[in-house]
């Protein structure tokens, strides 16, 4: 009983300093004053439209609401790949406070997904929009869609644990992180629906752990059925054997960030 004062007293430190390290990486990402809500409100409609335009103009696919199945890729790929790219930069940015302040430094990969976090939530307004254009009607499974989110936001955050390690002692690799981020979105179900592919292609996506998060959005916004249990256990298996895998590492690197830096 007498630990359990310290214990909460810590809790509460750490989310205080995660609560500082988000708003100021806030203010960088968005910057100050009104237009800030402006931007942050705009950031998912340019990312999807992007999408859109691709299908809609140059493969003119046909299929029913098109653009919230690919809105239900973009939107949790967004979250994983600006994760990721605040990460890189993320101990570089904060060279003052590492250098100059006594703390666990593995906030700094939380608080890269906690920044991105916050224009995550912007995307519901899209979401909201194109189910209303497709006519796509709300079922009870929509409440799965917590679910998804929970395992969005950990698979982003143990992605950002090797991009930190990576951006602070690697830092001419980022470029090639990125281009590799971003090719995962074509080696998954993102333009194109899980169940629209066939024979050793469609078996091989599901290995894909972010094919599990797209179709698990689907599931619960335009299919109006439950996930299935792979989609939340896999992308949450992969997530927690990658911070399995760089958590040690980065552990015992961080009391030597500063000589880096």
């Amino acid at each position: 009983m007498t630990t359990l004062p310290a214990r909460v007293g810590g809790f509460r430190r750490a989310m205080e300093l995660l609560g500082a390290l988000t708003r100021s990486d806030l203010k960088v990402r968005y910057g100050r004053g009104r237009l800030s809500t402006i931007k942050w409100l705009l950031d998912p409609f340019a990312a999807v439209g992007v999408y859109l335009l691709l299908v809609a103009f140059v493969l003119d696919r046909p299929g029913h609401a098109v653009g919230l199945s690919i809105a239900c890729a973009v939107i949790p790929f967004q979250l994983v790949m600006m994760t990721i790219i605040n990460a890189l930069r993320a101990v570089d940015l904060r060279r003052s406070v590492v250098t100059n302040m006594a703390f666990d430094k593995s906030l700094i990969p939380v608080a890269s997904m906690c920044t991105e976090a916050i224009g995550f939530s912007a995307c519901f307004v899209l979401i909201a929009l194109l189910m209303g254009v497709y006519a796509v009607a709300p079922t009870p499974w929509i409440l799965m869609l917590p679910a998804m989110v929970a395992v969005t936001l950990f698979f982003a955050t143990a992605c950002a644990f090797p991009a930190a390690v990576v951006g602070l002692w690697l830092p001419e690799m980022a470029p090639f992180i990125m281009s590799a981020a971003r090719a995962t979105y074509f080696v998954a179900p993102g333009l194109i629906a899980l169940d629209q592919v066939y024979g050793h292609t469609h078996d091989l996506l599901i290995f894909n752990p972010l094919t599990g998060l797209f179709e698990g959005f689907r599931d619960a916004l335009l299919y109006g059925q439950a996930p299935q249990w792979w989609e939340l256990a896999y992308p949450t298996a992969f997530g927690a054997l990658m911070i399995a895998v760089v958590y040690p590492l980065w552990r015992s690197d961080a009391p030597h960030f500063a000589k880096v830096l």
